[in-house]
């Protein structure tokens, strides 16, 4: 099974697929590392942070999921079962195709983990997430964006009384 896993994570075109337009990249400031120098990071990192089935990982702007995936690889190679590993790997990007391709490639085609990473992978901005990986973000934002237009209409009407 890691050999699959190890082949699904690494052996794909770089960002095959994915558009990036310039005024993307600058307005999201979008880069991607290159899966030599995640291992190259990662390998900085103490093995024990692989070793123990309960660390947990994050990656606050994950993209398609390059590091996250190694640290999956990494996390089996040392003794985490594959949904261990996916249990204890989280991650936040700003776009959702992205996250997308982040899920579909942690998930390695073994859909009877998808409820896993579809809580552990989110859309978000990471500066404002509360990163509780609960699955109630989408609706905190709903209810907040509510609050707002409210807040603004209530406003409205108040000026609207005072307007001579």
């Amino acid at each position: 099974m890691l050999n699959e896993i190890i082949k699904h994570i690494r052996d794909r075109d770089y960002m095959s697929g994915v558009e990036r337009e310039k005024s993307r990249v600058k307005a999201t400031g979008e880069v991607f590392t290159p899966t030599p120098l995640v291992q190259e990071i990662l390998d900085k990192l103490p093995k024990e942070q692989f070793e123990d089935p309960t660390k947990t990982f994050l990656d606050p702007s994950c993209g398609d999921g390059q590091f996250l995936g190694e640290v999956v690889i990494r996390k089996i190679e040392n003794g985490s079962t594959f949904e261990q590993a996916l249990s204890t790997t989280y991650g936040v990007d700003l776009m959702q195709d992205n996250v997308d391709l982040c899920r579909e490639r942690l998930l390695c085609g073994h859909e009877e983990f998808r409820s896993i990473v579809e809580n552990n992978i989110v859309c978000a901005d990471a500066l404002e997430y509360d990163y509780s990986f609960d699955g109630t973000w989408e609706q905190k934002q709903k209810d907040k964006e509510a609050e707002e237009k409210r807040i603004k209409e209530d406003k409205e009407k108040v000026n609207n009384l005072f307007e001579f």
